[in-house]
C-alpha cells in the first residue's frame, strides 16, 4: 500500500482521465520496466556509466518508481567521489532545467556537504517540477527541519503524507519535530509507530523512539525499546550511546560505561557519547579518567558547557580546599574591616595635612 496513492497521482498527471488512453501509459510502463532492468543487469557488469542513463530514462517514463531511484542513487555513489557527482548533475542541471532526477539528488548531496542553502534551493526546484514525489518532499522536510524551520518542515511532510499516508520517513520527520519542540511526547511516540508500521526493520526509527521515551522519563520502557532496536543494529554509535545514557540513569554505570566504549570505538569523535562515558565514570568513582573524557569532550566539540563539568569535578574532589579558602577570605575581611573600623578619624592613614 505503500505506493497507492502516488501511482493513483501520476496516473492522473501521465494517463489523464481518458479511457482510451490506458493503452499508451501501460505501453509507457513496460518501457520503464525494460529500462530498470536494463539498467541493473549493467550497473552488474560494472558499467555504471550506462546503468545511470537506463536508470534516468526510466524514471523520465516513470518518476514515481522508487526502486529505479534506490538503484540510481547507488550507481552514482559507487566508487564516484561527492564532488564529482555534484559536477555531473549540474551539469544536468544546468543543461535541463526540468531534471527533476539532478535536482534532487543534487539537494541530497548539498545536504550532506553542509551546504544548506544550495540544498534548499535544489529541492525546492525538485519539488517544482515534480510537485507529485513523496521522496523529495520528504527530503525537503528534513532539511528544514535541520534548519530549525519547524514549519516548512511540518508543511513538507504534510505534502508527502498527503501524497502517500503510510510513507514512513515522513512519519518519522513529523516525529522529530514533536520530540525536538519538546511539546508533546505522545504525538512524536505515535509518529515513530506509524513509521514503524510501514518500515518495521528500521533501527533508526526504534533508537529515536527510545529516546523520547528516556526523555519522557519512561526510562525502563526507553531501555526495552533501545535494546531491540540494537538487535536489529548492534554497531549504531548513536543507538549504543542512547542505551548508555538509560544505563546510567538507571545507576548500572559499568554497563553504561561499556555501552559509551562501544559506541566510542565505531566513532571515535563521537562526543554524545564521550561526554556520557565522563559522566559515568565520575559516577561510579573514577574522578581522574572521568576528568580525561571531559577534557577530550571539551577539545572534540569546542563546547564550554563540557567545561563547566570539568570545573565542578575538580570543585567536588577539592572541596576542602575550596571551603578553607572562602573561610580564610571571609575571616581576613572580616580582620581588615574592624582595623577599618578602628582607626581615629585624625589618623595620618585617613588623611593627611
Amino acid at each position: 500500500m505503500q505506493w497507492l496513492m502516488a501511482t493513483l497521482v501520476i496516473g492522473l498527471l501521465l494517463v489523464g482521465h481518458a479511457w482510451g488512453e490506458q493503452p499508451a501509459a501501460s505501453a509507457r510502463s513496460d518501457e520503464a520496466d525494460q529500462a530498470y532492468r536494463r539498467g541493473v543487469r549493467l550497473q552488474q557488469e560494472g558499467r555504471v556509466t550506462e546503468a545511470i542513463e537506463a536508470f534516468r530514462f526510466a524514471l523520465r517514463l516513470d518518476p514515481l518508481r522508487a526502486s529505479v531511484y534506490v538503484r540510481l542513487k547507488e550507481a552514482y555513489g559507487r566508487g564516484w567521489p561527492d564532488d564529482r557527482i555534484v559536477g555531473e548533475l549540474r551539469g544536468r542541471a544546468d543543461k535541463d532545467g526540468a531534471d527533476f532526477v539532478s535536482w534532487n539528488l543534487l539537494g541530497i548531496l548539498y545536504a550532506r556537504q553542509g551546504r544548506w542553502d544550495e540544498a534548499m534551493t535544489a529541492l525546492r526546484r525538485a519539488v517544482q517540477i515534480q510537485p507529485a514525489d513523496v521522496d523529495a518532499w520528504t527530503s525537503l522536510g528534513w532539511l528544514s527541519s535541520e534548519l530549525k524551520q519547524g514549519e516548512k518542515a511540518r508543511e513538507a511532510f504534510g505534502r508527502a503524507l498527503a501524497l502517500d499516508p503510510a510513507y514512513g520517513r515522513a512519519h518519522a520527520g513529523l516525529a522529530g519535530l514533536y520530540a525536538d519542540a519538546g511539546s508533546d511526547y505522545d504525538k512524536a511516540i505515535e509518529e515513530y509507530r506509524l513509521a514503524l508500521s510501514a518500515e518495521p526493520d528500521n533501527s533508526g526509527y526504534l533508537y529515536d523512539m527510545g529516546w523520547v521515551y528516556y526523555r519522557k522519563g519512561m526510562t525502563d520502557e526507553a531501555l526495552k525499546i533501545l535494546t531491540a532496536a540494537a538487535t536489529v543494529s548492534p554497531d549504531d554509535p548513536a543507538g549504543r550511546a542512547k542505551i548508555g545514557w538509560a544505563r546510567l540513569r538507571r545507576k548500572e554505570y559499568r554497563a553504561a560505561i561499556d555501552e559509551f566504549e562501544r559506541a566510542l570505538r565505531a566513532q571515535p569523535d563521537y562526543t554524545f557519547a564521550r561526554f556520557g562515558l565522563a559522566r559515568a565514570l565520575q559516577a561510579e568513582g573514577h574522578d581522574d579518567a572521568a576528568a580525561v573524557e571531559y577534557k577530550r569532550a571539551w577539545r572534540e566539540a569546542d563546547n564550554d558547557v563540557y567545561l563547566v563539568y570539568l570545573v565542578k569535578l575538580y570543585l567536588q574532589r577539592n572541596l576542602w580546599v575550596v571551603l578553607l579558602a572562602v573561610v580564610s577570605t571571609i575571616g581576613l575581611t572580616l580582620v581588615w574591616l574592624m582595623r577599618r573600623r578602628g582607626l581615629p578619624r585624625d589618623s595620618p592613614a585617613m588623611s593627611r595635612k
